[in-house]
């Protein structure tokens, strides 16, 4: 079967301004396969009308259209209300700054009906053009397509098994859903080329990143798989561990220096390797598995890459520091974690 004999909606969250807006729309427009419907959900703050320029892209194309303002919604319940609209057996989703492809519904919809699956993930790339963005794509999320809910395909039974998105933080929202559809085993199945360029980096400073970086872990920090406790557990464990260092030579070698005890310059190694070890996998081992080449690694812009992650690092440890200390004064003494909301599936 082909991709022509499928319908299928595109829903698009929008926050963004109409430009952007208009952007997006004239790449899912020129789609090789066209949609049967396409779907916005504008969450601006100023109440506002779909742009002439659009409505016209649609008539022209033969493409049903449905406009929908709701103030302030996030990204996770504009995608809900956009699914209570839909009138096709398949569901896209995109975002105003991931740009489609041309082929990107045509190679979706193929292999999404050459085996017997329930959806397509997107395949992303992310698109820079300043030293800067090229240092922040390497470090952050490499050069090979990356599998991202903007761009996927999914046939409608999808959101019957697997139910909807949380509605109720800024991010994180989709790769909670993701995790999701794996624990239910839904057999979903990713591209090995892209066909969406994310074009968010373009324009991006140091300040927008950090900025963007605390905004989005903020809001998704009380989510079950972003819950920091690993971040927390180093946060304790590495001042022990170097304490611990500082007093073994005394407590257990009692500076017997032939004490098979005796580990000279403890103190110094313990504090040392942990952090010759951030270096090298945040500077290079992330980035090459996420297919940096070496030579654009050494020798020293792998300095350059650590440096910008290990901002945005510290920004996230400082942040999680002021989140224990909240957590503790709200409930002292105790051990229970803060409380997630309930995730209802609205079948």
């Amino acid at each position: 079967m082909s991709a022509k004999n499928f319908g299928i909606s595109v829903v698009i969250p929008n926050n963004n301004d109409d430009q952007e807006l208009i952007s997006i729309m004239k790449a899912v427009c020129s789609q090789t396969v066209k949609p049967a419907q396409i779907i916005i959900v504008d969450s601006l703050d100023e109440l506002r009308t779909c742009p002439a320029e659009i409505v016209v892209m649609c008539v022209e194309r033969r493409i049903d259209l449905s406009f929908k303002y709701y103030k302030g919604a996030l990204p996770g319940g504009a995608r809900n209300i956009g699914l209570e609209l839909v009138n096709s057996e398949l569901i896209a989703f995109i975002d105003v700054k991931t740009i489609p492809r041309p082929h990107w519904l045509e190679a979706s919809v193929n292999a999404l009906s050459a085996g017997n699956v329930a959806g397509v993930w997107g395949s992303t790339f992310f698109s820079s053009q300043s030293k800067f963005e090229r240092l922040v794509r390497d470090g952050f999320y490499g050069v090979k397509p990356r599998r991202t809910l903007p761009g996927s395909v999914f046939r409608f039974e999808v959101f019957i098994k697997n139910g909807r998105f949380i509605d109720w933080v800024r991010a994180g929202e989709d790769t909670e859903w993701m995790l999701r559809l794996a624990l239910h085993k839904i057999p979903i199945i990713s591209l090995s080329s892209a066909t969406v360029d994310y074009v968010g980096l373009i324009g991006l400073d140091m300040e927008q990143l950090l900025r963007k970086w605390y905004r989005n872990y903020s809001a998704s920090r009380d989510l079950p798989h972003f819950f920091p406790q690993k971040q927390l557990l180093w946060l304790v464990v590495y001042p022990l561990l170097v304490l611990i260092a500082f007093n073994w030579n005394y407590l257990i070698a009692d500076w017997q220096l032939n004490s098979p005890f005796y580990i000279g310059h403890v103190t110094k190694l313990v504090t040392i390797i942990p952090i010759l070890i951030y270096v090298i996998v945040r500077g290079v081992v992330i980035p090459l598995k996420r297919g940096v080449q070496i030579r654009q690694l050494l020798p020293v812009r792998f300095l350059a890459i650590l440096s910008i992650c290990f901002v945005a690092d510290l920004v996230k440890v400082l942040m999680l520091a002021l989140w224990k200390r909240r957590h503790d004064a709200i409930m002292p003494n105790t051990d229970v974690v803060p409380a997630v909301k309930e995730i209802s599936s609205q079948d």
